[in-house]
């Protein structure tokens, strides 16, 4: 009776198994941090005063979720009006001395902080199921 066992490859099968689970927790991070930046999006989409010149570019139409990004070990999505109108965004957000401010970026942050969380942790907890 052999009291161990031989397993050849064991060691090419837990590198696999590790690269797949790292790849699966990057989708189910990918897809809550989107989904919790669709959330504040929204919320800016319908804070922001749409202008009265006609414009090809409103800041409203031009809101978006980016992809995710990582910085210093730290994954996340910036959220916000995209390259087309962003220069002029800050003007409706703060005001200047012709203009007085119309905030639409940190009120949609403020009431939308604790249900985005809510999506991330979710959809996390989702992705922890499905594993």
């Amino acid at each position: 009776m052999a009291n161990s066992i031989d397993l050849d490859g064991i060691d090419a099968l837990l590198a696999e198994l590790r690269t797949r689970a790292e790849s699966a927790v990057a989708k189910v991070e990918k897809e809550a941090l989107q989904a919790a930046g669709e959330v504040l999006a929204a919320d800016m989409v319908e804070r922001a005063v749409r202008s009265k010149i006609n414009r090809k570019y409103h800041i409203e139409d031009n809101i978006a979720v980016s992809k995710v990004k990582k910085k210093d070990g730290v994954k996340f999505v910036t959220i916000g009006p995209n390259r087309k109108v962003s220069w002029r965004a800050h003007f409706t957000e703060f005001g200047t001395s012709n203009q007085r401010a119309e905030p639409f970026i940190y009120p949609a942050f403020n009431s939308k902080k604790i249900e985005a969380l809510q999506v991330l942790a979710d959809k996390l907890r989702e992705g922890l199921q499905q594993s």
